[in-house]
């Protein structure tokens, strides 16, 4: 799923408040981020039906929560480094004191589910994340801070690849900790990792369609597993991500296309899922330290 079809909030949008960062036109899927500084606010918010995690980049915040009509209310300082939730499914009520930029990141609520049929049962239908208020979670933070630091970072279409793995590990991580399957479940998931010879499949399709926009679960579907198993498949047998793997191939493909063809090097980009000439520039000087026309002029 797209953030083009993907019902999130525009929170860097609401009166005062000022979106320093978004995903919008990145091209990302199953994630819809803004980094916001957000004003002082009070009021309801209805259900978009995929939940929001919120990460404290920094300040302090009051915030006063109530979850569903009739529920508890719970009040807590959130701290810089900590979590919240907006529910995906749940009329929420809130009441923000204070001044402080957040992380806001919707998660597509057909990949929690997913996931939670691939950790238990395929019955699972539909899973609920409950992230207190202050939840403090060093994994978390890790992949909330890359995803970050790829929104400061001008657009790379090269980096959807690499945010499907982030988003993914996220997904894993608050289906594992935040819900109540989760908590109650002594299974680990996916304890079966994709042996060499699947991986050699892996290695095949990516040749074969370097042009296409892969996705994660393009790959991981191949072979039959789960995005966050081949991810960990990939690092343990290859040493590296998927998202540096596939871009590794692309970029030995153009060069081997720069030395053996006469195509121009925006022909050879397409051919090699660059969406443009300066992508694959960017991405070339970065691996080799010239620019495709140098080394097409250097290796005759």
């Amino acid at each position: 799923m797209s953030l083009t079809t993907m019902q999130a909030r525009d929170i860097g949008a609401w009166p005062k408040n000022v979106a320093l960062a978004r995903s919008t036109g990145r091209g990302w899927r199953h994630i819809h981020a803004q980094h916001v500084a957000v004003e002082p606010w009070t009021g309801t918010l209805d259900p978009v039906g995929n939940p929001c995690l919120g990460y404290c980049v920094n300040r302090p915040a009051q915030i006063r929560r109530r979850i569903g009509r009739g529920g508890p209310a719970e009040s807590s300082t959130l701290r810089p480094r900590q979590f919240h939730l907006i529910p995906a499914h749940d009329e929420s009520e809130w009441q923000r004191r204070g001044r402080s930029e957040m992380l806001a990141m919707h998660l597509d609520q057909g990949l929690i589910d997913d996931t939670a049929r691939r950790m238990w049962s395929a019955s699972v239908s539909r899973v609920e994340l409950e992230v207190p208020l202050g939840t403090a979670d060093p994994l978390l933070e890790q992949l909330a801070l890359a995803i970050l630091e790829m929104m400061r970072e001008a657009p790379d279409p090269s980096a959807s690849l690499y945010v499907d793995e982030l988003v993914h590990a996220m997904v894993v991580r608050l289906v594992r900790s935040y819900t109540a399957q989760g908590r109650s479940s002594r299974a680990g998931p996916d304890s079966a990792l994709p042996e060499r010879a699947d991986l050699g499949r892996v290695r095949d399709l990516v040749e074969a369609r370097l042009a296409e926009d892969l996705s994660l679960e393009t790959l991981a579907d191949a072979i039959g597993a789960s995005p966050r198993s081949l991810s960990r498949a990939v690092l343990q047998h290859w040493g590296t991500t998927v998202h540096q793997y596939v871009l590794s191939r692309r970029l030995e493909r153009a060069k081997t296309m720069l030395r053996a063809t006469d195509h121009t090097i925006t022909s050879i980009a397409l051919d090699t899922g660059f969406s443009s000439q300066s992508h694959l520039a960017t991405a070339f000087r970065k691996l080799t330290g010239v620019t495709p026309k140098a080394f097409r002029l250097g290796g005759r």
